[in-house]
């Protein structure tokens, strides 16, 4: 199963690219490709690439930010201006400050990750990739 990575506003890229690897391959999941993104905009334009090729995609930084670039003013605002029925979930973070989140519609997932391997691993957590085992792999 193919999934996509964004960097968004984040730091330790190279690090979290070979945690959050690390965690996926051995559950079957295949890094499809990275990129980054570095204001709503871009992400926006991003995301939008990335789901047209893959239904599952991994947004790695931008929760630190309160701003407007923020990773959560960002999706408050585009599910406002949305017809979907899509309610972002908090994925608790039991190592540090900020918590993901997953949004899900269909067979499309987004997942919104810190920025620090630690992070990542706290957020990733077996409840999480077996639900998303589930979703994709029918497990």
């Amino acid at each position: 199963m193919k999934c996509d990575v964004i960097f968004y506003l984040a730091k330790k890229t190279a690090l979290c690219q070979k945690k959050l690897g690390e965690m996926l391959t051995v559950r079957g999941y295949e890094i499809n490709t990275v990129t980054a993104a570095t204001s709503p905009q871009s992400l926006g334009m991003q995301l939008t690439d990335d789901l047209n090729c893959v239904n599952l995609v991994f947004i790695v930084g931008g929760l630190r930010d309160n701003d407007i670039r923020g990773i959560s003013n960002v999706f408050s605002k585009a599910l406002a201006n949305s017809s979907t029925d899509i309610i972002p979930k908090r994925l608790k973070n039991e190592v540090g400050l900020f918590d993901g989140y997953i949004l899900r519609s269909g067979k499309q997932t987004i997942i919104c990750i810190p920025d620090t391997p630690k992070e990542i691993e706290s957020v990733l957590n077996e409840p999480l990739l077996n639900y998303l085992d589930r979703i994709y792999f029918g497990d």
